[in-house]
């Protein structure tokens, strides 16, 4: 309902509009009156109305007056005219305020209301186009904001020639074509216990993460010096990429403070591990591709040393005087995997041939040898000496770590390393056994306490964090049969304790452990027992 005001120093005019004219019909109401102008404008003030209609010549302040102040004051009001034939062409002067409705003394209700119609059709036809005008504005910066996403995202995965960069492009992100450019990689690391059944809440979790993300972007950018965008770029992946609009600016360090940031918050609010690797700074955007797989190679030390860190390309894949380096991320992998095939005397082999190509040129680093040791030996260390308390765990690494350090070349280092390597295989293998018994306990632990669930090795694995292959060959190696069997087994002497007691049907006892469909329990029991169900019932 649009309000109405009437200013009209005669009353029987003022009651004769309020009494006469339909209102609710025209969708208005008559909110407010006034005497004069002065009145008038100081109720606007406190309220103000859609509609005013008003007389010219009145005491105090008249109306064109009113209409000057309205117009200064209140340019959206719509202002109707309302005097005499001899008042009709000094209202005239109005027109030069905007004011476009005339009505004169005396009027008909009919004109009056004809009157009313036109301005709020008016005024209908004017929130419609405000209402348009806003969603073109809103819809063209999705727009902008999607084809910078888009182009960004073609700059990643496509390497231009510094000519062949499409120039009408740069002006949809206001970026010259020399603009200093690096790329930054967030990697999120999905929590085991999220498993695929809890996907709703990975996915809470990362739009959390997307969040903070944005927020942090807002507050760090700066209009006339620095622009950051992000790429949501893969499942557990986001993509920055950051602009320099001034040369000067250390490009590599403001990124690394503002993701060092975002580590921090979102491992603080959504207590959730992550790390960055940021490649190096171009200066020119049809190098944004290389910055970008930079920053993927400065990821992968974040497989191998700290989460929750921010690593360079610069200081993982560094170089000195004697040339280009790079660091032997293969040794670890093949570690990693020798561990987790359970092979652990492949690990001599292993650091054998890694020896001879980190001795081979003399290439590589000093700092470099020594970090690949600390890293392996805390790989290690932590697979190993499971029986010993924390205390004593911290002990011995830190001890271990003081070793490496007093080394002084990378000859010493890695014969001592071999050595060490042996003797810590010799003292797993004899752990090994004990281990293997352990798990597959905690295996058949687990299956007494869910037997009426879904059950999956590969569950249990993850839990117990450790390879499913190697569980399912274990399992097999120790008891004699395979976990499924097991598993069936232990699931059909349950069943058959259920019948004992002739309180259930078969398809109760069926769910109760852990079969959802009757048939295949049948299959099962009978495969197991040499009798169906209902012949074990008689």
């Amino acid at each position: 309902m649009r309000t109405v005001m009437i200013v009209d120093d005669e009353m029987s005019v003022v009651s004769g509009l309020i009494e006469h004219i339909p209102w609710s019909e025209l969708g208005l109401a008559v909110t407010m009156t006034a005497v004069d102008g002065e009145e008038a404008l100081e109720k606007i003030r406190a309220r103000q109305p859609d509609i005013v209609i008003t007389d010219v010549y009145m005491p105090k302040m008249d109306g064109l007056t009113l209409i000057q102040h309205l117009r200064e004051e209140f340019p959206d009001i719509y202002i109707v005219i309302h005097s005499g034939y001899d008042e009709f062409d000094n209202a005239r002067i109005a027109m030069r305020y905007g004011v476009q409705y005339f009505l004169l003394k005396p009027s008909m209700v009919a004109e009056i209301t004809g009157v009313l119609q036109e301005v709020t059709r008016e005024m209908e036809v004017q929130e419609k186009q405000q209402q348009l005008l806003a969603r073109f504005e809103a819809e063209q910066q999705t727009y902008l904001h999607y084809m910078q996403d888009a182009y960004i995202r073609e700059m990643l995965v496509t390497r231009y020639k510094e000519q062949d960069i499409p120039l009408e492009k740069l002006k949809l992100l206001g970026l010259d074509v020399n603009t200093p450019v690096v790329v930054a990689t967030i990697a999120l690391l999905r929590p085991p216990y999220l498993t695929k059944s809890k996907e709703r809440e990975w996915q809470l979790i990362k739009y959390g993460s997307s969040n903070i993300v944005r927020e942090m972007i807002r507050e760090a950018q700066e209009e006339d010096r620095l622009a950051i965008h992000l790429v949501d770029h893969a499942e557990q992946t986001m993509v920055l990429v950051f602009f320099a609009k001034q040369p000067e600016l250390d490009l590599l360090e403001i990124s690394k403070r503002i993701t060092s940031g975002m580590v921090e918050n979102i491992l603080l609010y959504l207590k959730l591990s992550l790390s960055v690797g940021i490649g190096e700074v171009k200066h020119g955007l049809h190098q944004l591709i290389d910055s970008y797989l930079e920053s993927l190679k400065a990821l992968e030390a974040a497989d191998y040393q700290a989460v929750n860190r921010v690593y360079t390309y610069r200081e993982v894949h560094g170089s000195d005087e004697r040339g280009e380096c790079r660091y032997p991320y293969s040794l670890l992998r093949d570690v990693y995997q020798a561990i987790d095939d359970q092979e652990l005397e492949r690990l001599i082999e292993i650091w054998e041939r890694a020896e001879q190509e980190l001795l081979s040129d003399g290439r590589l680093p000093f700092y470099i040898i020594q970090n690949l040791c600390i890293s392996l030996i805390g790989i290690l260390m932590t697979t190993g000496d499971e029986d010993s308390s924390v205390q004593a765990h911290m002990h011995t690494l830190t001890a271990r770590f003081a070793e490496v350090y007093a080394m002084a070349s990378a000859k010493e280092l890695c014969a001592w390393m071999r050595r060490w390597l042996a003797e810590w295989v010799k003292r797993s293998a004899a752990q090994s056994g004990r281990r293997s018994n352990r798990l597959v306990q905690e295996v058949k632990q687990y299956v007494r306490d869910h037997y009426d669930q879904e059950i999956t090795l590969t569950e249990i694995a993850d839990k117990l964090y450790v390879n499913r292959n190697y569980l399912s060959q274990l399992f097999k190696r120790v008891t004699g049969e395979s976990f499924v069997t097991y598993l069936n087994r232990f699931r059909i002497e349950k069943a058959k304790e259920r019948m004992r007691e002739k309180h259930y049907l078969i398809s109760e006892i069926s769910e109760m452990v852990g079969y959802q469909n009757p048939t295949y329990f049948s299959q099962v029991f009978k495969s197991i027992t040499g009798k169906s169900p209902s012949e074990f019932y008689k």
